[in-house]
């Protein structure tokens, strides 16, 4: 079983190496590098460096697009929504909102670009991290009674080619339908770039049925022709869920579609913004055995070392979470 966590916020290669090396003697023979818009501008050269110090060490390699246009998990700010105000999401309303839209031209030529430089980093799975459309409980923005997104100028002119009809301004069985498809649709071009240039697909669903959240068909997704690692992260203390179940349910959801379309099964931990409880490690530790006992082909963390890096959504005890969850790893 693949046993890994994700990195991020350290750019300097001796550094980083420090960590890569602890890793491996924690145990951990995968890592998720963060790849932000921030990163593709200013960091090639030592993302793949980092990459390659990752291979060195035996370590396969997933790169993911953090906080990409908005649109992809991550606490990384995107210069492509301020650059490009149009290709923002629209709202029912009319105003924009502060995520870019899948079916925008320019959004998706931008996506292209950035998918080519992340397997070029040298990456072995390009890992397509919480897609969803524009979550306002996320960014604490309330929306007028009723709105949704998207209803911009590309939405409407593809809705009104799909359907032969103008996109209504209330949110209709079909219009969630069109969202979903359209969600799809953008995935399964990017994959297929993926594939392209030689690397593999792991897709990261959010837990639940809010077309909001992503995909609601899982099993669609997991018969298309592009993917490769079947994932989900039930973290439970974020969506205020009971963690056994929640874990569980999601564990035995996630393998048996990829044991139906052989694909690798993957869950993420939950290693952030845990409550300042003595419990929390014993949760994380069982949390952890339940994905192992599941059949999981792989399990990682969110993040590393509990996001002790990261102050604004860091658990107070990070050593115990982060060892809590190794513990609860089987030997190779």
């Amino acid at each position: 079983m693949e046993r890994g966590t994700s990195y991020f916020g350290v750019r300097d290669p001796r550094h980083a190496e420090h960590d890569l090396d602890r890793f491996g003697d924690e145990g951990l023979d995968a890592v998720l590098h963060t790849f932000s818009e921030r990163d593709q501008r200013y960091y090639q050269e030592t993302m793949a460096d980092l990459v390659a110090a990752s291979h060195d060490r035996g370590q396969r390699v997933y790169v993911n697009p953090w906080g990409v246009g908005r649109v992809f998990g991550g606490e990384a700010l995107s210069e492509f929504i301020g650059r490009n105000p149009d290709s923002r999401q629209r709202l029912s309303t009319g105003d924009r909102v502060p995520a870019a839209c899948f079916n925008d031209p320019k959004f998706r030529g931008f996506m292209r670009e950035w998918t080519r430089d992340a397997v070029d980093l040298g990456a072995d799975v390009i890992f397509w991290d919480e897609p969803h459309w524009y979550v306002p409980g996320w960014d604490a923005d309330p929306l007028p009674e009723g709105a949704w997104t998207c209803r911009c100028d590309a939405c409407r002119e593809r809705y009104e080619a799909e359907y032969d009809e103008a996109m209504p301004a209330t949110e209709t069985d079909r219009v969630v339908e069109f969202q979903e498809a359209s969600l799809f649709d953008f995935l399964e071009e990017m994959m297929a770039l993926v594939r392209e240039e030689g690397a593999e697909n792991a897709v990261c669903l959010l837990p639940g049925d809010s077309s909001e959240h992503g995909l609601t068909d899982w099993e669609r997704l997991a018969a298309s022709d592009h993917i490769d690692v079947f994932s989900t992260d039930p973290y439970w203390a974020a969506f205020d869920e009971e963690m056994e179940s929640f874990v569980d349910e999601y564990t035995d959801r996630v393998v048996s579609l990829a044991d139906e379309y052989d694909l690798e099964s993957q869950i993420w931990i939950q290693g952030f913004a845990l409550p300042d409880d003595p419990e929390t490690p014993k949760k994380v530790e069982r949390a952890t055995e339940i994905a192992v006992e599941g059949g999981v082909d792989s399990v990682f963390m969110w993040g590393w070392d509990a996001c002790r890096v990261i102050s604004s959504i860091g658990t107070t005890d990070h050593d115990a979470v982060w060892n809590a969850y190794l513990d609860a790893l089987p030997d190779e």
